[in-house]
């Protein structure tokens, strides 16, 4: 930590004001002194909350410094945590930085996770994306659970169990919820087709794991394209449904997973303007002083990523507060998100709107009045709409048509997925 209430970020340069490696190493000879039989290397407080709880902006094993340092201090054994998701790392850190690797959320995403070491099957662990929203985030509020994992804490009562009568289920759409749905519906003894209109599984999973620091959504993609490889689910790209071709497909339940598209404004005057998707995705290039209009979450992440690739951000946001106020993520995301702000510069409106472009800039309108930012380009990132058509098409056919994930209620990757879950362990 560098101040009260500052947690130090990882890349940061600062003096630290908490605990220091040196108190930890001494601490940690006392303890052995006194009988302890191994020791768990840890990092953080309350005043740096996002260290005892990593989320996925830091790099995998970053404790794996200090245990390094404290093998060489005691002669017991010791055991490491934070971010060892990958399995090869891990296996790597045992040489020098530990002698025991410990493991909760990925175990919460998958319980099977150390089996699938063993066995040699990392392609099909269940990544922990380090977003905290099934877990820590809903731990004042409920019990935990897990964003990837809806059974997760439930699995008596909330398992998936052999489906009664088996039956033809076409998922339209290859979205996380269509790819959930698909899962659970195959393991259940369902033949599945999964019609995907692009090249590519994943929707907006594609475009929001571009950044490093979402890496895991990435991985997330590539547990469900070999999940639905070894379940033998017919998917289908290039294959865009409709009415006219529905018949064709003999299904007895169709389910609509059709996903949802950024929301587009116009700005007026002659600077581009592209959706964060389109920049994220290499379609349009924005860059040098960016205005990003939108500070919720793929605002900042995207206003983030570009600093990091030598852009300077300004986050324009008409709302009180960015990242949609307290308590609309968990707390150490939250956290490490405004810090990581900070810490590349960013600079954040709130209460303001952009106005117009011109040669010069972006003017915005804030609280003290008109103000005119440096600007070579406009980004938006003003939500998302649902993707419903296709499901309006269909509603009314005699067999069960139903409407999931982000076509039916814009929202985020746990209840894209929870919703499928549900779903499919009923069809």
């Amino acid at each position: 930590m560098k101040g009260f209430r500052q947690g130090g970020l990882p890349q940061e340069e600062y003096t630290e004001v908490g605990k220091d490696i040196e108190e930890g190493i001494a601490a940690a000879k006392i303890l052995v002194n006194a009988g302890y039989d191994a020791l768990n290397v840890d990092a953080g407080t309350y005043d740096s909350w996002y260290w005892n709880h990593p989320p996925m902006y830091f790099e995998d094993g970053m404790y794996r410094e200090f245990g390094r340092i404290l093998k060489k201090e005691v002669d017991v054994p010791i055991i490491l945590a934070g971010r060892m998701d990958d399995p090869d790392m891990a296996v790597e850190a045992l040489k020098d930085c530990c002698d025991i690797i410990s493991y909760g959320r990925p175990l919460l995403a998958d319980a099977e996770f150390a089996e699938k070491v063993r066995t040699g099957r990392t392609d099909e662990i269940r990544p922990c994306l380090g977003c905290h929203e099934g877990c820590l985030g809903r731990i004042a509020n409920g019990p935990i659970c897990c964003a990837v994992n809806p059974a997760c804490g439930r699995e008596e009562i909330y398992g998936i169990t052999a489906a009664c009568t088996k039956k033809t289920v076409l998922v339209i759409g290859g979205g996380v919820a269509g790819l959930e749905t698909a899962r659970v519906c195959a393991l259940r003894g369902h033949s599945v087709i999964l019609c995907e209109k692009s090249d590519q599984l994943g929707g907006n999973l594609i475009p929001g794991g571009v950044p490093h620091f979402k890496r895991y959504d990435r991985k997330l993609i590539s547990y469900y394209k070999r999940q639905l490889e070894l379940l033998k689910v017919d998917v289908r790209y290039h294959h865009e449904v409709t009415p006219d071709t529905i018949d064709s497909y003999h299904a007895d339940v169709i389910v609509c997973a059709s996903g949802s598209t950024p929301r587009h404004m116009e700005v007026e005057g002659p600077l581009p303007v592209a959706s964060a998707d389109e920049v994220l995705l290499g379609q349009k290039n924005i860059s040098g002083n960016v205005v990003i209009i939108g500070g919720g979450l793929v605002g900042c992440e995207t206003g983030i990523w570009l600093t990091q690739q030598g852009s300077h951000v300004t986050v324009v946001e008409i709302a009180d507060e960015i990242l949609g106020g307290a308590g609309a993520l968990p707390h150490m995301n939250h956290f490490m998100l405004e810090d990581l702000i900070t810490y590349h510069r960013i600079d954040v409106h709130t209460k303001s709107s952009v106005v117009k472009s011109s040669d010069e800039g972006v003017v915005i309108s804030t609280p003290q009045g008109e103000k005119l930012l440096p600007a070579d380009g406009i980004i938006t990132s003003i939500g998302y709409i649902a993707n419903n058509r296709i499901y309006e098409e269909l509603k009314d056919m005699d067999i069960p048509v139903y409407n999931i994930g982000d076509s039916n209620r814009v929202h985020n990757i746990m209840y894209a997925i929870w919703d499928a879950y549900e779903l499919a362990r009923n069809i």
